[in-house]
């Protein structure tokens, strides 16, 4: 499939000045060859009160806010990028409108100008509450972002309540606007997690990743895919911005925060390690007691290391597992075999590939009778895939999937006929997942028209082996949301193809209770009858407490 139709977009804007995000996404659309034809300018000049009436008139109850806002946070997404080189030659329409009440109402004529132009739809990065007219300008209406979670907080500012009120996960979304307040037409929405100790990288988090989501919805209609017609029913309380005492609740917050995430960054280091259950994979789905399991846990690693990421694969009958070996001294990750004998480990744990940079998630794919293997290897920026010999035992090099990209746990799996190579990169490594797909399973790998394919801090990263159960198609998915792999998400595959995807959680495995690893799962594979796992736990490491605090140090020294 490629871009069927080449859309036609206006911006509503105050000039050609943009912000950084902004300028993302209208940039993003006119590299897909999608094209600006006008600016609708709104010409208002804001009143500047004198001194005293400034004064007599200024929020003083929200001045902790704005002091902070203009002096303390720093949002790169918001630093200002001119675009008048890009747009140059677009039209510009400069536009008053009607205030009634809160809502802003377009001139007739301006409106019937704005349609001539046989606009695709409108982007809103100006003016206010917009009703009338001006909704059905374009034939797909009028686009805007509301950079929170539309049903639990309304209002703004953006990305700051869910700090407040020790929320863990973020939302975003990109709504056609329609005459209802807050009930738009959900076009696109993603969930990041809450960076609860920096406000600044909460809210660039936000803007920055939900500025691509602009172009999707394009792709989305270039390829003549329906839109989601789905409409925003939210009743969640409108926000303001804070009072100074909310302010300062919200600071003393911050700074707690903070101290924790330099604790934990210290004191806590993540220990690993793999285990075995004698039940298949598809289990996890209809199991009632599956999470009540009692491991059988691989030897403890030794001191400094931990085992993770396991894949198991059958060989003359026997059971071996694949998995990730890290050792902190060296911040890097060796891929280890241990074999399955009677339905427990046995003792001899090889090294089986290593090399100059770091490798992790050995993910196995058994097919046609061979069985192939997929190590993540991100700094060397590919994605390589082995074949087993079968008489030594060992992985031997086929070729490079994918070059030039940092790819995070691949996952590869056959659907509707195709290949599918799913990953995440190692930017957003939790939040964001890509796809790409090849007719043949050593082929070349195109991607996916609207990669990335999900933004959910919940269930995107991949989490081990997809399986079929009843005839329907599994992905295990990493939930982030509380710590980094803090449990498992199944996933049921709906709907993929190059230009589509959904899929929607049908399970959780959270750590098992009956272990000592309960802070966290991150991997779950299968072959024939065995269920592969992992778990961690956090421990101290005075490696790691050491280079942290020589980190810290350094950074304080350079900022002075």
């Amino acid at each position: 499939m490629h871009l069927q139709k080449t859309l036609r977009f206006a911006v509503m804007c105050n000039g050609r000045v943009f912000q950084r995000w902004q300028a993302d996404s209208i940039r993003q659309l006119m590299e897909r060859n999608h094209k600006p034809v006008l600016l609708i300018r709104d010409m208002r000049i804001p009143e500047k009160p004198g001194f005293f009436k400034k004064i007599l008139t200024y929020r003083w109850s929200n001045l902790l806010f704005f002091l902070c806002y203009r002096f303390f946070f720093r949002f790169q997404a918001k630093t200002i990028t001119d675009l008048s080189q890009e747009l140059k030659g677009v039209d510009e329409l400069p536009c008053y409108v009607e205030k009634q009440g809160f809502s802003e109402y377009f001139d007739p004529d301006d409106i019937e100008t704005i349609k001539s132009y046989k606009i695709d739809f409108i982007l809103r990065f100006g003016f206010n509450i917009l009703r009338g007219g001006i909704l059905n300008a374009a034939e797909h209406g009028v686009w805007s972002f509301h950079h929170d979670d539309e049903t639990k907080y309304r209002g703004g500012p953006a990305g700051f309540w869910e700090i407040y009120y020790k929320d863990r996960v973020n939302a975003a979304i990109l709504q056609q606007l329609t005459e209802r307040l807050d009930a738009g037409i959900i076009l696109k929405k993603g969930w990041f997690k809450t960076i609860d100790h920096s406000y600044s990288g909460n809210l660039d988090q936000l803007l920055f990743e939900s500025s691509s989501w602009v172009v999707q919805a394009a792709t989305d209609i270039s390829n003549e895919l329906p839109l989601n017609a789905e409409s925003s029913k939210t009743s969640a309380p409108v926000y303001q911005v804070p009072g100074n005492v909310k302010m300062i609740r919200f600071l003393l917050r911050l700074t707690g925060n903070k101290l924790r995430f330099h604790f934990n960054q210290l004191f806590r280091s993540e220990r690993w390690n793999i285990a075995l259950i004698n039940r298949p994979v598809a289990s996890a789905l209809y199991a009632t007691d599956f999470e009540n399991e009692h491991p059988q846990w691989l030897t403890e690693p030794p001191s400094g290391s931990y085992y993770a990421d396991p894949f198991p694969y059958i060989l003359n009958k026997k059971v071996n597992v694949l998995f990730e070996h890290f050792i902190y001294s060296n911040h890097k990750a060796s891929i280890a075999r241990v074999g399955v004998e009677n339905g427990v480990f046995n003792t001899s744990i090889v090294e089986v590939f290593s090399g100059p940079n770091h490798l992790s998630y050995p993910f196995i794919l058994e097919n046609g009778g061979d069985v192939y293997f997929l190590p993540e290897s991100f700094r060397d920026r590919r994605i390589d895939i082995y074949r087993l010999d079968p008489v030594n035992n060992n992985f031997v090099f086929i070729k490079s999937l994918l070059t030039g990209i940092d790819a995070v746990d691949p996952t590869l799996f056959e659907y509707d006929s195709r290949w599918w190579l799913f990953f995440s990169l190692k930017r957003q490594s939790n939040t964001i997942l890509y796809a790409y797909y090849s007719d043949d399973l050593l082929g070349e790998y195109c991607p996916h028209l609207n990669n990335p394919i999900k933004t959910d801090i919940r269930s995107a990263r991949p989490a081990g082996t997809p399986f079929r159960y009843e005839g329907a198609l599994y992905r295990p998915g990493q939930d982030c949301s509380m710590t980094y792999g803090g449990q498992v998400v199944i996933n049921r595959v709906i709907k993929l193809n190059p230009a589509e995807f959904e899929e929607m959680p049908v399970k959780t495995i959270s750590p098992f209770k009956n272990s000592k690893y309960l802070n966290g799962l991150h991997t779950i594979s299968g072959s024939g009858t065995v269920t592969i796992i992992d778990g961690k736990r956090f421990v101290f490491n005075k490696a790691v407490f050491t280079e942290q605090l020589f980190r810290k140090l350094h950074k304080l020294r350079d900022r002075k």
